[in-house]
């Protein structure tokens, strides 16, 4: 298994979902912040309250409160996966559309830590962008 593509409904304009990622007061709600200038081709990083740097990428495409790719890395700088974030609003709801491509291919046990990770992950961020 290679891909991991979750969708979740955010009763939040995607302005405020835009907000969860890129506002590192508003992101640190969810543990930790997003270390980044936004531009493409320049690092992106998530970086825990405890101060440890837990993953580092790159930025490939951008467009404000509607995408967001970047390249993943593994602890020896290869590419790991590739993740897109995309936003659509419709009448001040946003769908949160989000897909890892792997690299690789990964193990089932690997697979199904990946999935529940990004299931917390993307309700952490509904919860956030919901209360924001």
């Amino acid at each position: 298994m290679n891909l991991i593509d979750r969708t979740i409904e955010i009763e939040a304009p995607a302005s405020k979902v835009w907000q969860v990622f890129v506002d590192p007061e508003t992101t640190r709600q969810m543990g930790g912040e997003y270390i980044s200038d936004w531009q493409v081709g320049n690092p992106i990083g998530f970086k825990g309250l405890d101060g440890k740097m837990l993953t580092n990428g790159v930025i490939l495409k951008i467009e404000p409160e509607k995408l967001l790719q970047h390249k993943l890395f593994n602890s020896i700088g290869s590419i790991s996966s590739l993740i897109t974030y995309e936003l659509q609003e419709k009448n001040g709801h946003t769908t949160l559309y989000a897909r890892e491509e792997f690299a690789h291919a990964v193990t089932d046990d690997a697979y199904a830590d990946a999935v529940e990770g990004w299931n917390a992950a993307l309700l952490a961020v509904k919860e956030v962008a919901e209360a924001i």
